[in-house]
Formats: structure tokens, sequence, C-alpha cells
């Protein structure tokens, strides 16, 4: 599935792949996000959609979250995916 906002040169089909549980997704004032994967940095969901990377990356505090990105190194590249079927038709 493609992201037009997914840089060319990054291998999706490649990419780590991981189910997030009920708990894996955080609240605050301003919105929801992740912790990233790579850092443990929060990454907003507007973050990761946008521009495909986490707040420690951007080095943007996220207001209200106990967690200094200063001095955060970190190479992920993030991309949000979801995936759904539908029921079949019941036949009653």
């Amino acid at each position: 599935m493609a992201n037009a906002n997914a840089p060319d040169d990054v291998d999706w089909d490649d990419a780590a792949r991981m189910e997030l549980e009920p708990d894996a997704i955080h609240e605050n004032d301003d919105g929801y996000y992740f912790d990233c994967p790579e850092c443990g940095s929060p990454a907003t969901i507007e973050n990761i959609i946008e521009k495909g990377r986490c707040n420690g990356y951007l080095n943007e505090q996220v207001e209200g979250i106990d967690f200094d990105v200063k001095n955060i190194s970190c190479s992920a590249r993030l991309q949000l995916e979801l995936a759904y079927t539908a029921d079949p038709e019941s036949e009653t």
C-alpha cells in the first residue's frame, strides 16, 4: 500500500511489522501517540502520517509527556497501515 508522503527510497515490503495491542496507543491533551519502536520517544500519529518520523528524530517535544527528546538519535522511518476484512454476508 503506497503512502503519498513516504520517501521513495524505502522498501516498505521489507519493513518490520508489529501488531499493536490496546495499550500501545497513548493519549494526551494534544492527541494520540505511540512509542517509537527504535528509540522509545513519542511518535504522534500526525507526525507518523505527515513526516514518517517520531518526535525524537524531529526533535519535537510533546507537551504533557515526560520524555525529553533532546539528544535522541533515531533513524526509524514509520508508517501506519490499517488492515481490514469484512464478514461475508449471511444467507439467512
